[in-house]
């Protein structure tokens, strides 16, 4: 019998319902049916094609690397997951060549007349904002100061919606107005004060859709506030009687992380307050924590000296990262999730492979203990803040 032509291969895939491939059609297989699946606009489309390509050997290799050096997010990201174990020389020459990471540089240094305890940079990209005797905001790519500015309050804390639209700052820990302020940007009008608080807040985090508020307190609760009608809606409790030095939430605003002093990470149901699980492999108070942006990984700093790299689905702890000599007082992930930035007392920025802990650099410009460090949307551009009174901002040269 004479071999069919249009039979479909092994992992080719078949437009239509049919057992045989229908009289005149064409087979949507091989590589190019992954190509025109990597056109799609579904995410786990494109992650699929990508993982199928592999099968086509060294042409479906090259669509894996070209999504790796030139595509952005999530598929940026799985493209890297499936090639960072891989031992071809040009797969690793791939990977050094486009993890700009490995080439940044101190593109300008801010010098500040009081100490910045934090930072932020606006979902735009365009705006640093940064927090100690009020907050000062800056053009991320000159460095000029811009007209926005609130002043006469000290700021510990500082976080910005995702539309750009609203700042919520936390005031002096121990002393002076503690109290959460709300405010309007560009305009720097004062929108709310949440005053209802018994124990000083150490950490803040707003919400994707920026309609609540979570705060972690001395007492070890988490409060949720509602920002338009300015109620509690839930407290969560779980901690021991320590601070809750660290909060994150996941991109689909779902799942909440803690860090406190009690050594321990909690992951909860935001929208419901419950507690899903507790990591406990610290030895000291955790500082920070991170979320990735898929949500299946968790990054913790702490007074230990240590951060810990943990795996959301199967509960599991990855990695124990050391380096650090003192306590790492911030962790951010790089948004194709990909990469780790750490800061902490030893006066250093550190950067991680985060899919194999590797530590790819070690930043040395700041002459004191680094406080807390942020990444601007696009990936590219780093900064960070330290007791040595400057903001320095991180990049490639042009």
């Amino acid at each position: 019998m004479a071999k069919k032509q249009n039979q479909p291969k092994q992992y080719d895939a078949v437009l239509g319902t049919q057992n045989s491939a229908p009289v005149g059609s064409m087979i949507l297989g091989g590589l190019e049916g992954v190509k025109s699946r990597l056109k799609s606009v579904d995410i786990e489309a494109q992650t699929a094609a990508l993982k199928e390509a592999l099968n086509y050997g060294e042409a479906g290799l090259d669509l894996v690397i070209q999504a790796w050096q030139y595509e952005s997010g999530k598929l940026k990201w799985a493209a890297y997951s499936l090639l960072c174990h891989r031992e071809e020389a040009r797969v690793k020459q791939s990977l050094q060549e486009y993890n700009h990471w490995l080439k940044i540089t101190c593109l300008r240094t801010l010098q500040q007349k009081i100490l910045v305890t934090a930072v932020a940079i606006s979902p735009d990209g365009k705006t640093l904002l940064s927090s100690g005797r009020g907050i000062t905001a800056w053009d991320l790519h000159t460095g000029q100061l811009q007209a926005f500015s609130i002043n006469n309050f000290d700021v510990n804390s500082l976080v910005i919606s995702q539309d750009g639209k609203t700042l919520v700052s936390r005031g002096g820990t121990y002393d002076g107005d503690h109290k959460i302020k709300i405010w309007d940007f560009p305009s720097g009008k004062r929108k709310q004060t949440l005053e209802e608080f018994t124990y000083r807040v150490f950490s803040l985090v707003i919400s994707p859709d920026g309609k609540t508020l979570a705060c972690g307190s001395e007492n070890s609760g988490i409060n949720v506030w509602d920002l338009q009608t300015e109620q509690i809606i839930r407290t969560m409790n779980g901690h021991s009687h320590y601070l809750v030095q660290a909060l994150a939430i996941s991109g689909d605003g779902k799942t909440l992380i803690s860090g406190s002093n009690d050594a321990t990470i909690k992951v909860w149901n935001f929208e419901t307050g419950e507690l899903i699980h507790t990591f406990k492999k610290h030895s000291n108070g955790v500082e920070s924590v991170a979320i990735s942006p898929d949500s299946q990984t968790i990054v913790s700093g702490s007074k230990d000296k240590t951060i810990k790299v943990w795996n959301l689905q199967t509960k599991q702890l990855q990695f124990t990262l050391e380096g650090h000599s003192g306590w790492v007082y911030c962790v951010v992930i790089s948004p194709d999730g990909s990469t780790l930035i750490s800061c902490g007392r030893d006066k250093t920025i550190r950067i991680w492979n985060l899919q194999t802990g590797e530590c790819l650099r070690i930043l040395k410009d700041h002459t004191d203990w680094v406080y807390c460090v942020a990444i601007s949307p696009d990936g590219k551009t780093l900064v960070s803040s330290s007791r040595d009174a400057t903001i320095k901002i991180w990049g490639i040269k042009s």
